[in-house]
């Protein structure tokens, strides 16, 4: 597991380094330290916690549901703006940071024979 995290994560510093040098600068992150991907982690446990009926050990019942969904609105919400405002992607498995480097490389490809490098 840990080899094929450091695995990725090369790769995603590599389809950093290639955006880079397109003036891009850095757009992928690993899913682990992605910013929108742990506020939707947090948003996802929140509402498992709601599904089986599982809420913070508060006193009174209804303050455990409320805190839980303020929990997961605020995580939805700062999920939900980060992919709206930020740049930046999640390389959650191989291919799909395979898929950053080629990107990457098309980016200063296009760049390149633009005249912009």
């Amino acid at each position: 597991m840990f080899r094929i995290i450091r695995e990725i994560s090369a790769t995603v510093r590599m389809a950093n380094q290639i955006a880079a040098q397109a003036g891009d600068g850095p757009r992928w992150s690993l899913f682990i330290t992605n910013r929108s991907f742990i506020a939707q982690a947090v948003a996802t446990g929140f509402a498992l916690l709601a599904i089986f009926g599982i809420f913070l050990p508060v006193g009174a019942e209804e303050v455990a549901e409320i805190i839980g969904l303020v929990g997961y609105l605020i995580a939805q919400g700062w999920a939900l703006a980060e992919r709206l405002m930020g740049r930046t992607r999640v390389v959650w498995s191989r291919p799909q940071a395979v898929e950053a480097v080629q990107e990457a490389d098309a980016l200063s490809k296009a760049l390149r024979d633009a005249g912009a490098l």
